[in-house]
């Protein structure tokens, strides 16, 4: 078994890259008769869903799009196979960092990516979707391909210094258009592009928007339009409002912001209509950052970013230490802040109040003026005490200190003394609390009047549950809605909704693949206890003649055309096939069958006397 774990056709798996709801992806190598081996990438359908059409098509379909392409800046792909249940595409090994990965290490160290090398590896990025943009078939017909995932996970920066864009799981291509589901999201939410998130047709133009979300988190290192929810998220980027670059690192020009923003219009007509168009306006900003830069300054800072490779482990030190490449000599030039200059005015005139000359108090106009202050006085008073005598307040009973009360949208902090309310004016009163439902009055005072409210709260259902997942033998991966859980049975996953149908599954190496739709309810113990069956193999057997007797060592089974369907995996099997009358040559055979595997024999005897009796 341990060998078969090891090794899938001709290909040798080294280790496990990642994993994810639909397919394992492996390093692997493959050996040919001369001994020269080659690293590619193996991409296979999980085995718990390797049996659902749906997702053998879609490996096939990444597989047809992405063999159209031959272009230094995308992974190729080598082949397409099936190995027993198992699917899998064979790709190019790229040896270098995602730029996830590089994101993440920047900020562990907290240096931000270098602008010249950042703008590279975008320019190179734009050529690549430029490039599966415009391609044709053998008739010359575009195929229509949009990317549909150009996300930090995708782009790979290698060692040797190149670009490599990746993964066409999701892409779509004018030859599937009419296998896509309408009102289906596919990518990651955050890099979508508006017309995308909203479930509608997309065209080239949408990768252009995730190049310039790509872009713009990648200089700055914070996230774009990422919010806690997909629904959030997806209500940002519609409604597309974000801060320039400039303003979250100040070395950035404003020829910077322009590329992004035009990237990251609403409107697809207003974006860059092909990503060569941004690749050329990326081109020009690169020679005005550094007009010396070369690729061999992104190889060096992959190594000095994260070391040598473990394949590169004995190269001489001088590849990797390093201490200033030309490139860090060219520096941004920064741009200053934008300052309000204050503009000095002549001092006014200094009024001079001559009291000696007492008739300029006494012209008409200064009178006129006098009475209008009275009359505005005499008013004003009036008004206080008509109010005074007539407001408004509102009591609040049975409040608590983790309450929390809005009232027309303003928080309300001291909620024991009775609240000043203006009359005749309509108030919105929010109560909320955690774990109770929030309670909500509108309500118009009269003149003079003192409302008291009672406040009774009412608790709120929990929205989400957990389940306690257990099973025997334990040590099962478990997955929920095609995600892989981090634990093994057994274990409890929480967070799940109530009232909501989940597809539960357990896999378990040797064992009957399990699944079932679970569903959570109020109230009650939530738990699911499964009892694994060994995952048989299965034996059949014609012959030619028919009627042989099957000998499983010293027992007989019975005889051809023969049938079990209940083989123990692993157990190795002396089986003899033999004519009673003795007539034929009994044959002989060892056999090892593997889980769920289905073993067709068919057995030949040779007769006793070939010749023919004269």
């Amino acid at each position: 078994m341990a060998e078969s774990q090891q090794k899938l056709g001709q290909y040798q798996l080294l280790e496990k890259i990642a994993q994810g709801g639909m397919a394992q992806v492996y390093k692997a190598k493959t050996v040919d008769q001369a001994g020269f081996e080659k690293l590619v990438v193996i991409k296979r359908i999980l085995p718990h869903i390797a049996e659902d059409p749906e997702y053998i098509e879609m490996l096939v379909d990444e597989a047809k799009i992405a063999v159209n392409f031959n272009h230094g800046n995308i992974a190729q792909i080598y082949d397409l196979g099936r190995v027993g249940d198992d699917y899998f595409i064979v790709m190019e090994y790229a040896d270098g960092k995602t730029f996830s990965q590089i994101k993440k290490r920047l900020l562990s160290l907290d240096k931000q990516f270098p602008i010249d090398i950042l703008l590279y590896c975008m320019i190179e990025v734009c050529h690549a979707l430029s490039y599966i943009h415009n391609k044709r078939d053998s008739s010359g017909r575009p195929l229509g391909v949009v990317h549909r995932d150009v996300s930090p996970q995708n782009v790979i920066l290698t060692y040797a210094g190149t670009v490599k864009l990746i993964d066409f799981g999701v892409a779509k291509a004018r030859y599937k258009e009419g296998q896509t589901e309408h009102g289906v999201l596919k990518g990651k939410f955050a890099y979508m592009s508006p017309e995308q998130s909203k479930a509608h047709g997309v065209d080239h133009r949408s990768d252009v928007f995730s190049m310039g979300t790509l872009l713009w988190e990648m200089v700055t290192g914070e996230r774009l339009f990422k919010r806690k929810t997909n629904q959030e998220t997806i209500k940002a980027i519609q409604k597309g409002k974000f801060e320039p670059a400039s303003k979250l690192r100040k070395q950035l020009t404003r020829d910077f912001d322009k590329i992004i923003r035009k990237a990251l219009q609403l409107k697809p007509k207003n974006r860059y209509q092909d990503a060569s168009e941004m690749a050329f306006e990326l081109e020009k900003l690169l020679f005005k950052v550094n007009p010396d830069f070369k690729p061999v300054y992104a190889s060096e800072f992959v190594y000095k970013l994260f070391g040598p490779d473990d394949e590169e482990v004995d190269l001489p030190n001088h590849i990797f230490v390093k201490e200033e490449t030309p490139h860090t000599k060219v520096k941004d030039k920064p741009i200053e802040d934008e300052v309000t200059e204050k503009e000095d005015l002549p001092d006014a005139p200094t009024p001079i109040v001559n009291l000696k000359r007492k008739k300029k108090w006494a012209n008409p106009y200064t009178w006129g003026v006098a009475a209008i202050i009275l009359l505005f006085l005499v008013g004003m008073s009036y008004v206080y005490s008509v109010n005074k005598f007539s407001r408004s307040y509102l009591v609040l009973e049975g409040i608590t200190d983790d309450m929390h009360i809005l009232l027309n949208e303003e928080r309300v902090l001291n909620m024991e003394d009775p609240i000043l309310l203006q009359s005749q004016k309509e108030y919105k009163l929010i109560i909320s609390q955690k774990g109770y439902q929030t309670l909500q009055k509108s309500f118009v005072l009269n003149s003079g009047e003192t409302k008291t409210l009672t406040v009774k709260m009412k608790k709120r259902k929990p929205l989400f549950g957990s389940l306690l997942v257990t099973s025997t033998p334990a040590g099962a991966t478990v997955y929920i809605d095609n995600r892989q859980i981090k634990n093994k049975t057994p274990t409890e996953i929480p967070l799940l909704r109530y009232n909501k149908t989940y597809k539960l599954g357990l896999f378990l190496e040797g064992y009957q693949y399990f699944n079932q739709n679970v569903r959570l309810f109020h109230g009650q113990n939530n738990e699911l206890e499964h009892q694994f069956e060994v995952n048989y193999a299965k034996l059949i057997v014609s012959s030619q003649p028919s009627g042989l007797e099957v000998w499983v060592g010293d027992d007989l089974v019975g005889r051809t055309p023969y049938k079990n369907l209940k083989i123990k995996p692993g157990e190795e099997l002396f089986l003899t096939f033999q004519d009673p009358s003795d007539l034929y040559y009994p044959q002989n055979m060892t056999l090892k069958l593997a889980p769920g595997e289905e073993k067709l024999l068919n057995i030949v005897l040779d007769p006793v006397n070939r010749g023919s009796e004269s």
